[in-house]
């Protein structure tokens, strides 16, 4: 069976532990997801785009600590409200 046909078993382990997590607590690379609305892929895109998130590497593991994830999302903002400005001033800039 390819890995595209498998059938789709939630992760209840993990879906109970997230639910527990509390402020300052770390996420791995699924909770991280989870917690901001993207899928893993996309998660791996931005990593190898150089836009992903600060990750610590443990060994057998991956976190992401809180103040990662902050930075993260204001440079995903910052790059947001740059591409938002630079649109405008070129629909603002009369043709010629």
């Amino acid at each position: 069976m390819s890995p595209r046909k498998r059938e789709f078993i939630p992760r209840k382990t993990f879906q109970r532990r997230s639910k527990r997590r509390k402020p300052g607590d770390v996420h791995t690379i699924l909770s991280f997801c989870e917690s901001n609305a993207i899928s893993e892929s996309k998660y791996y895109l931005l990593k190898r785009q150089g836009r992903g998130p600060r990750e610590i590497d443990l060994g057998d593991r991956i976190i992401i600590t809180e103040e990662a994830e902050r930075a993260w999302r204001v440079e995903r903002e910052n790059e947001t409200l740059a591409k938002r400005r630079a649109r405008e001033a070129a629909e603002a800039a009369p043709a010629t």
